[in-house]
Order: structure tokens, then C-alpha cells, then sequence
């Protein structure tokens, strides 16, 4: 359902000119969630500082030790990325292995899991109920992120291809607390932070509000920025058996898209670094509104009852200057092909769900079962249009845009869709005994699409499953499986009868337990599949015909040799291919612009680089100093299906050094230490934009 700017890709190539406190009110057997788990157990877990996770629930909606679960996840909990300065989820999902990490037009987070993007292959939830469209995702609120690599469908529905990534919001606590944040940084870009929590015991009530201010001019010419965000919550506590939480999150930003540089004769254009072609015109700004109500209430010693209801509204005006190429001009240089798309989306999401959570058994086998029902509503009404640009040449660009705008004729899209989705689903965690353990999950996904705009009307019905298994040989050591599918329903985008996207994965691995429990160890081998991949055409028009494979090995360790020294390392090798794909390209001749079929069956996918090392490695001392070193290394990757322009290796370096005393810190973080000069994300085959250079950021963090 999140998938308008691969319609922008394509256009570059077509157009003819892109609660917390832990209610554990039954203790279980083991302090890290060994048999037997309760079904009273709260799944959010307590907040701390700590960086080393040990228990999550984005893979199961159960609380289950990382070590026994039979899936490759991630978690970054907050005080890792509040080290390491992160201000958006992208700063988060480096420290995950196999994940890529990017941008779309420098406007929105955009990540690649398993050599699959986010845009047509993945999916953001914020504390479990799925988001619209895409934005940056920003960190002042979340508790921690949460990744499930593979297919989440059995669990989460449509989208979830190769990746379901959960933002963990902070939620009230039953304590006093406030805290204020600041940093500053180059290209005047500031940031201030509010996290105050209030709590009457008495009474049962808990209350917390978070809030954001940032601002920044940034690197490149004409990229000033700036956001608004609060997040008030509410929690009360009327009995010892039932909680009940209420949400509310608005954020209001406002970025200028970004193409980059073009790039010419297979190399970026020989200009400064800063310099920008797009329009005067560019703009994106975005409102989100997101409200939750949560409530859990265990009606008995086996049995609890969640329920939550959601509502995300979602507003997106941008207009973005796209790059077609470069060609020669009457004045014997260069001038860049642009347009100009123009994009005015409202996205709204409401929706429910119930969850029931309850143990028991059945002979020696011991069930911890999740049943659960899903009702949503999504509703998509949008318009795209293309408007033509003048060129503007590479060496003496010169504006000379104005308006009115030309619409390229055939280029313009639009909905005004509404789907119904009906999901029953469940998971079962078997324990055969405590060296075995299995769960089956599944979900039925009943989706109504309708769009009398287009005319189009879809109906789909698929059923989900996954299967994992759990033997653990020793204490400290589990050895798993699992196995799974997922779909993907067509984007409101795409009229007409459409079959939905599908992958498959198989995985298997290893999680080790060492030091006393201080190193954590796992290890994953994965095999995944995507089929009906959808691809536009040079009429707009999308067939599927398209497959990709991935096959990788990832490998992540988190140790705490000592109280004060966390290392995080994380590296993975993916090989992924295009083994079926064709698209529509443009040929420019001397009579006009005609379109072939260009077979990329064999290629790698954008974005996918076949070794991806990140290390973070910090050392506190008892007098409050804290120093820390990490290093990032990517290897080449391609910008586009057709392999024309690859994104060099890289490796970067960043550090960090704190002192605290009494309720003061304050921090120092160096990103791209060496001055790296590297690019980021590429368009298409035209363009890519230069990461930032060196910078030194100063923050200081005050709790009262």
C-alpha cells in the first residue's frame, strides 16, 4: 500500500524529456522469560538505559528470550542510539546486520533488509500497528526498534516481504522524572528534546509527554529544514489485573527534496559538492496524527485480553525535481533533463486489534497461545502529476522555472481508494520440554479494495503461515529453523486486476550464550524469494514479471566483557539477484524518444552490496567519562536495475566521548571522522546525492 515513489523511479526513465512498568504480577520460572511464561506477563519491557536486549516480541507478540526465538531479529535499544547521537531510525537500523541504509530524496527514511527495499518489500510499525506511506522516522520517543528480517505476513498482513520493523514508543511511568536535551551542530542545525513523566500512585495514573523542536540548513545548497513533534500519553492502573494506555503523537516537517548530482559518462558530474539542480519549487511538507488506546486486563492466572485501537492520519504535499539525463546542448555542454512531480497524498488508517493471550497444556506439552482479530479500514486519496522543467546546464546552471507548470500529458495518476481488511491469526508456542521448543503461527488476510476513481476493484484472500523450531543443546546455545510467506496487495497506484506480490524464505542459525551471559552470539544462514514482482511499462501501465532472490549469511555480537564496555558488531554477506525482470527504457534518437524492453534478468538489485561490517564499541569509567568508536563498512552497489553506475566501497569512522556529573552529560559525537568523501542514495541511472562530510556535534542531556 506504500509504494508512490517507485512510480517516481520509473518516471525518470519515461518521461520524454522519478505503559511501561512491568506487570509481571506472576513471576515465571526464569528472570529472562524461561518456561513456564505466563500469560499475565506484560510484553513491553521495562525501560532502561541498558544497550544489550535480551527479550522481544516482534517476531512472536510474545515475550520470548531472543535466545529461544527461531528467527533472525534485531533490537537497538535506546540507549545505544542515544550514544551514538541517532536522531532518525536510519541512525537506529545501522547497528541491525543486512540492512542497508538510505534515503528517498532526503525527505523519508528508506532502508534495504535482505537485498529488499522498504518501499515495496517491508514495513514501519510504531508499537505494533502498521504505518502509511513513508517519512523520517524520528528517535526522540522510542524506546527501542525492533527488526524481524524475512516474511512478518503471518503476523502483521500485506507489505511485510522481507522485513517488519517495530518502533517502541516510550510509555508512562510510575515515577517523576524530567529530562531536557539539546545539540548543536554544523549547518545550524539544532535539536531539543523533552521527555517529562508525572505519576500518582494512589490514584493508578501515569503520565508522560515527549516533544521535538529540530532545524537545519544542511550540507547541500537549499536544503533547510525543520520539525515539530509532541507525544502526550496517559496510563491508568485501576486494579492490579488491568492497564489501560492512550497515545497521541503529531508531527508536522517540512524538508526540500533532494536528486543529488548527475552523473556523466559513468562518473558524477565535476562540480561542487553542495551544488543543487533542483527547482525553486521543491517542497515537501507532512502532518501525521497518530493516536493509540491500548488496554490489558488479565482475566485469570492463564488468560489475559489486549485490545488496541488505532488511527494514523497521514498528509503529504511534495514536489521534487527528477533527473532524465544529460546531454549535449547547442552551447557545446551539458544540460540535465528535468520535471518536476507533484505529489498530494492524505492517508488514513483506523483500525483494531484483539488479542487474546492464555496458557496451557496439553500432556507434556506446555502452550503459550496468541489468538488474535484484526479489522482495518485504509484509505488513499492522492494525485501525481508530472510537469515539465527546463533544462538547466551542468557547468553555469542558471534558473529559469516559473509557473504555470506544463503537465506532460499521460503521466498523471490518482485515487481515491478504500480497503477493508478482515484478519484472524495466531501463533502457538509449543515446549515439548526445555531443550525443544516450536511455533506455528498463520494468519488469514480477507482485503476489499475498492477505488471508483479508477474504476478498480479487488478482492483478495491469502493465508499467511510461518513454522519455526527451537532445540536447545546446552543452557547457553540454541540451534533454529524456520520457515515462511508473506504478500503484498498492489499499491492504490496501480488500477485494475492485479495479483499480489509474494515471497517465501527458509532460514536457519545459531544464538550463543558466553561470559557468563555477557556475550550474546547469533548467527543466520537465509534463502529468500520474491515472485510477481510488479513493473511499469513505458505506457504506465504495471505487469508482473519480475522475480528476485536473495541468499546471505549474517553474523551479530553484542558483549559486555565488563560493566561499563558494550561492543556491537554486525556483518553480512547477501547475494541477490534479479532472476527475472525486464523493464521499459527510453532511447532517445534523432526522430524523438522510443521505448525498449531491456531484459535485467541476472543483475543485482539497487542498493544491495554483498558485504555490509558495522562495529560500535564504548568504555565508561567510574569518574562519568564515556568514549566511543565505530566504523561502518559497504561495499560497491549498484543505483539501478541496469548496472550501469555503482556506488564505491566505503568506510567511514565516527566517535563519541561524554561526562556525566550528578544530572549533566554532555556529548561530543564526531561523524565521518576521516572526511570521507563517499555518495548515498542514486535515482534511477541519473543521479546521486554526496553524503555529508565531517562534522562535530555537541549535546548535553539534563535529568531532573
Amino acid at each position: 500500500m506504500h509504494f508512490r515513489y517507485l512510480f517516481i523511479f520509473v518516471c525518470m526513465l519515461c518521461l520524454p524529456t522519478n505503559l511501561i512498568f512491568a506487570q509481571n504480577t506472576e513471576e515465571t520460572s526464569d528472570p529472562e522469560g524461561e518456561l513456564p511464561v505466563y500469560a499475565g506477563e506484560e510484553i513491553v519491557v521495562t525501560e532502561s538505559k541498558e544497550k544489550v536486549p535480551t527479550v522481544s516480541t516482534v517476531a512472536t507478540k510474545i515475550p520470548v528470550p531472543i535466545r529461544l526465538t527461531p528467527a533472525s531479529i534485531g533490537v537497538v535499544n535506546h540507549g545505544l542510539f542515544e550514544h551514538q547521537s541517532g536522531v532518525v531510525l536510519g541512525d537506529a537500523l545501522r547497528n541491525i546486520s543486512g540492512v542497508n541504509i538510505q534515503t528517498v530524496f532526503g525527505v523519508t527514511d528508506f532502508f534495504i533488509i535482505r537485498g529488499f527495499d522498504s518501499l515495496s518489500s517491508g514495513l514501519v510499525l510504531t508499537d505494533g500497528a502498521s504505518e502509511p506511506e513513508a517519512t523520517f522516522y524520528h528517535l526522540y520517543n522510542l524506546e527501542r526498534v525492533e527488526v524481524l528480517k524475512g516474511p512478518g505476513a503471518f503476523l502483521y498482513g500485506g507489505n511485510p516481504l522481507s522485513g517488519s520493523v517495530n518502533l517502541s514508543r516510550k510509555q508512562p511511568l510510575f515515577a517523576n522524572a524530567l529530562q531536557v536535551t539539546g545539540s548543536y551542530g554544523p549547518y545550524a542545525t539544532g535539536r531539543g528534546t523533552i521527555d517529562g513523566n508525572w505519576a500518582n500512585l494512589e490514584r493508578g495514573l501515569a503520565m508522560r509527554v515527549n516533544a521535538l523542536r529540530q532545524v537545519s540548513n544542511g550540507y547541500r545548497d537549499d536544503k533547510n529544514s525543520g520539525l515539530w513533534a509532541i507525544n502526550p500519553s496517559a496510563t491508568w492502573r485501576p486494579n492490579d489485573n488491568t492497564t489501560a494506555t492512550v497515545n497521541f503523537e503529531y508531527v508536522t516537517s517540512k524538508y526540500k527534496p533532494d536528486s543529488g548530482l548527475p552523473i556523466v559518462n559513468g562518473s558524477v558530474a565535476e562540480v561542487p559538492r553542495t551544488r543543487s539542480y533542483q527547482s525553486p519549487f521543491d517542497t515537501s511538507d507532512q502532518k501525521i496524527y497518530r493516536a493509540r488506546v491500548d488496554i490489558q486486563s488479565r482475566l485469570s492466572r492463564r488468560v489475559t485480553l489486549r485490545d488496541k485501537l488505532y488511527y494514523t492520519d497521514f498528509s503529504w504535499v511534495s514536489d521534487g525535481t527528477l533527473f532524465s539525463g544529460v546531454f549535449p546542448n547547442a552551447q557545446g555542454g551539458l544540460d540535465i533533463l528535468r520535471s518536476l512531480v507533484l505529489l498530494d497524498d492524505r492517508q488514513k488508517v483506523l483500525g483494531n486489534q484483539a488479542e487474546l493471550l492464555f496458557t496451557f497444556s496439553t500432556g507434556r506439552v506446555e502452550h503459550t497461545l496468541l489468538a488474535g482479530l484484526e479489522l482495518m479500514q485504509w484509505k488513499d486519496k492522492f494525485t501525481l502529476d508530472v510537469a515539465a522543467l527546463p533544462n538547466i546546464d551542468v557547468s553555469n546552471p542558471a534558473e529559469t522555472a516559473s509557473h504555470p507548470f506544463y503537465l506532460i500529458p499521460g503521466q498523471s495518476q490518482g485515487a481515491d481508494s478504500k480497503s477493508l481488511v478482515i484478519a484472524p491469526y495466531m501463533v502457538d508456542r509449543m515446549a515439548f520440554s526445555e531443550r525443544v521448543q516450536a511455533f506455528i503461527g498463520a494468519r488469514y488476510d480477507r482485503i476489499d479494495y475498492d477505488d471508483p476513481r479508477t474504476d478498480t476493484a479487488r478482492d483478495y484472500d491469502q493465508i499467511s503461515p510461518m513454522a519455526g523450531l527451537v532445540f536447545s543443546p546446552a543452557e547457553d546455545l540454541s540451534l533454529y529453523a524456520n520457515v515462511g510467506k508473506a504478500f503484498a496487495p498492489p499499491s492504490s497506484q496501480v488500477p485494475g486486476p492485479r495479483q499480489t506480490e509474494e515471497s517465501a524464505q527458509i532460514e536457519a542459525g545459531a544464538k550463543k550464550y558466553l561470559m557468563d551471559n555477557r556475550l550474546h552470539a547469533s548467527l543466520a544462514f537465509y534463502n529468500l524469494t520474491k515472485n510477481n514482482i510488479a513493473i511499469p511499462d513505458a505506457t504506465g501501465v504495471t505487469k508482473q514479471e519480475g522475480d528476485q532472490r536473495s541468499r546471505g549469511v549474517e553474523f551479530e555480537v553484542m558483549m559486555r566483557p565488563v560493566e561499563n564496555w558494550h561492543t556491537f558488531l554486525s556483518y553480512a554477506f547477501s547475494n541477490a539477484t534479479l532472476t527475472r525482470f525486464a523493464e521499459m527504457v527510453p532511447v532517445f534518437t534523432q526522430t524523438g524518444v522510443v521505448f525498449q524492453r531491456a531484459d535485467r534478468s541476472g543483475n543485482a538489485p539497487p542498493f544491495s552490496p554483498r558485504h555490509i561490517l558495522n562495529i560500535w564499541t564504548a568504555i565508561g569509567f567510574d569518574n562519568g567519562l564515556e568514549f566511543g568508536l565505530g566504523a561502518r563498512c559497504v561495499t560497491r552497489q549498484f543505483i539501478a536495475a541496469d548496472n550501469q553506475y555503482q556506488i564505491g566501497s566505503v568506510l567511514t569512522w565516527d566517535a563519541s566521548a561524554s561526562q556525566t556529573y550528578r544530572q549533566l552529560t554532555f556529548r561530543i559525537n564526531a561523524k565521518n571522522l576521516t572526511n570521507r568523501k563517499y555518495e548515498t542514495r542514486g535515482f534511477g541511472a541519473a543521479s546521486i546525492i554526496p553524503a555529508d562530510p565531517f562534522g562535530l556535534y555537541c549535546a548535553f542531556e539534563i535529568d531532573l
